[in-house]
């Protein structure tokens, strides 16, 4: 058993607590659940830094593999729903983000051994900037995706007249998850941005060509012109309600489609190259 399987055994009994917990504290309306839940988020979160500081995302001589930046997304979305929790002084932030983390975690342990081998000029600038700057940006659309379901379902309600019962009681206020989508989106969309020119930086010495239409370029040109719809009408337009909430829904799940989709089943620059 290597150090990966050994804290492997810490962290997804973590996450999972992490996720029943808050999940049953959100149901059945019970702060110390919610509380416990996101604190078991914190454990999580630190167990699995432990264990990518010792280099477990790295295991394989000829690069990381797929497990490894499954692994890594699931880290940024735990530290972006922390974040948000330390930001919005509600744990509702990392109990959303927990059970993503679970789900991309438990998705990395089967590609452990499947590397994607890259061309030797993406060296560590390139991780930093294009890798590092996409994948915060996608943990922070994970809580405006989170906050945007919520907003929906409870508008809805509201509008009908219908009675806020149950659980839905206990959820933030519509202010409060607006909030979050505003946050989200005023600090990714810069970083989506940055992924996207550091992206085409590359792509020129790297594949010979800046815009080739592989399929992963074009979709992240699409995602990007929502995005930027979404913070320009934010910004200058002062849009807050429903509508930000479904571009940011719209916009999060063109994004897992094109992470979990794109990179595994079509023939792109992005594709998972399997040893």
């Amino acid at each position: 058993m290597n150090s990966f399987e050994l804290l492997a055994g810490f962290i997804l009994p973590l996450y999972g607590l992490a996720s029943f917990s808050g999940i049953a504290g959100i149901v059945a309306r019970k702060r110390p659940l919610r509380q416990g839940g996101a604190l078991l988020a914190v454990c999580g979160f630190a167990a699995q830094t432990v264990s990518l500081l010792g280099g477990s995302h790295a295991l394989l001589p000829q690069g990381l593999s797929w497990g490894a930046y499954l692994q890594l997304m699931a880290w940024f979305l735990v530290l972006c729903g922390l974040l948000g929790w330390w930001r919005m002084k509600t744990p509702t932030p990392a109990i959303f983000a927990a059970p993503l983390a679970l789900i991309f975690f438990c998705m990395a342990l089967p590609y452990q051994q499947q590397a994607i081998v890259l061309p030797p000029q993406l060296s560590a600038p390139f991780y930093a900037l294009h890798i590092g700057s996409l994948f915060l940006c996608l943990g922070l659309m994970a809580l405006a995706f989170g906050a945007g379901i919520l907003f929906v379902l409870l508008e809805k309600r509201l509008k009908r007249k219908s009675l806020v019962k149950g659980f839905l009681q206990d959820m933030p206020a519509l202010s409060v998850l607006d909030r979050i989508n505003a946050a989200a989106v005023a600090t990714g969309f810069p970083l989506y941005t940055l992924g996207i020119v550091s992206g085409y930086l590359w792509a020129k010495p790297v594949f010979g060509t800046t815009v080739s239409g592989d399929p992963k370029e074009i979709l992240s040109v699409i995602i990007w012109g929502l995005y930027a719809v979404l913070f320009h009408n934010r910004l200058i337009c002062g849009w807050k309600g429903r509508k930000p909430a479904l571009f940011i829904i719209a916009i999060f799940a063109l994004s897992v489609f094109s992470v979990l989709f794109i990179n595994v089943f079509l023939t792109t620059h992005h594709s998972i190259i399997r040893q």
